[in-house]
């Protein structure tokens, strides 16, 4: 059975500010791990960049929807897609919930995901920061 990891982080920005940046594929880079001297679209309308833990991967974001859904694959090319769920919506306080889940790829070691973790976690907490510097 493949692992899974959710994360689930309160961002001190209103909902639109937060939509707003996830939104905008160019901002991946300043908080994935992914070179940004290396981002580039390419022609299918897919991303590719080199990335931190190796290699150059392809990232598929999903559609635009103004419903919060900010799905995306990343994937060396010619392997099949894996899509994580990234999730945002409003919270009471005018704060925002990010939730997004990481799965484990056919072929993953243990090892392999449990860096993953470290890696996202990391990635996860820039833009959170990111986004909460968007304010002002």
């Amino acid at each position: 059975m493949a692992l899974s990891q959710k994360f689930v982080l309160d961002i001190e920005a209103p909902y639109a500010v937060a939509e707003a940046y996830l939104a905008n594929p160019r901002n991946y880079p300043e908080w994935a791990a992914v070179d940004p001297n290396t981002y580039q679209q390419l022609p299918n309308g897919d991303w590719s960049a080199e990335v931190r833990f190796g290699g150059v991967r392809h990232i598929r974001f999903s559609p635009p929807n103004g419903d919060g859904i900010f799905d995306h694959a990343v994937f060396a090319p010619g392997d099949p897609l894996l899509w994580m769920p990234l999730r945002i919506s409003p919270l009471e306080d005018g704060t925002t919930r990010l939730e997004f889940t990481f799965l484990q790829r056919v072929g993953m070691s243990e090892t392999t995901f449990s860096s993953a973790i470290e890696w996202i976690n990391t990635d996860l907490m820039t833009l959170k920061t990111l986004i909460e510097s968007q304010q002002g």
